[in-house]
């Protein structure tokens, strides 16, 4: 969206233009869910957290300073609001948190197929057994590494959109992303056994 343009925009969005507000979320629904799913790895969370970011943008467009673009903007609050969700994940039980996951999964796939076209349970016990590892290799990380590291490795974006996201320097995502990329991969070496 040109600047001019978008500026047009934020106004309408202001004045609480129903039109403009049900564009944005066409606009951006699937960004903004990317984001959260790539934190929260569950699609229904994901997508409940995905509309609590607009709700949060339709209240507060009116304390947005437009010093970045308005996607970046929301991209934060869904960054942010994706690492409080994990945080109170955090203060739950890690064995509780796993088993009503697991058995929610296993229901599900329980219900979707039938007995003739199941996969083969040690293959998916394996693939769940992986999705476990590197999610908790990644929250091993520091916050600010995890961070910069999802929104490189995971959303493909650039360092300048992750400076702006993180409002940090260009060069302190480098080093982010840098040492992220090393942390994590000596977390895995370290923990590959207790898994597998």
């Amino acid at each position: 969206m040109a600047l001019v343009e978008e500026k047009k925009f934020i106004q309408r969005l202001r004045d609480k233009d129903r039109t403009a507000f049900q564009q944005l979320v066409r606009e951006y629904k699937d960004p903004i869910l990317n984001v959260c799913y790539g934190y929260l790895k569950d699609v229904d969370d994901a997508e409940d957290l995905t509309q609590e970011v607009f709700t949060e943008v339709y209240k507060t467009i009116s304390n947005f300073k437009e010093e970045a673009s308005l996607f970046t903007w929301m991209y934060r609050i869904a960054v942010s609001r994706s690492l409080d969700e994990l945080k109170k994940r955090r203060s739950l039980k890690r064995a509780a948190y796993f088993e009503k996951r697991v058995r929610s999964e296993a229901a599900d796939l329980e219900m979707s197929q039938t007995a003739s076209d199941l996969p083969d349970p040690e293959e998916e016990l394996y693939k769940k057994q992986q999705q476990i590892f590197i999610q908790d290799s990644l929250n091993q990380l520091a916050e600010t590494q995890r961070t910069a590291f999802v929104l490189s490795q995971q959303d493909g974006l650039s360092y300048k959109e992750i400076a702006d996201i993180m409002e940090k320097s260009l060069s302190s995502i480098e080093s982010l992303v840098h040492r992220s990329k090393q942390n994590l991969r000596k977390i895995m070496e370290d923990n590959y056994e207790n898994y597998f």
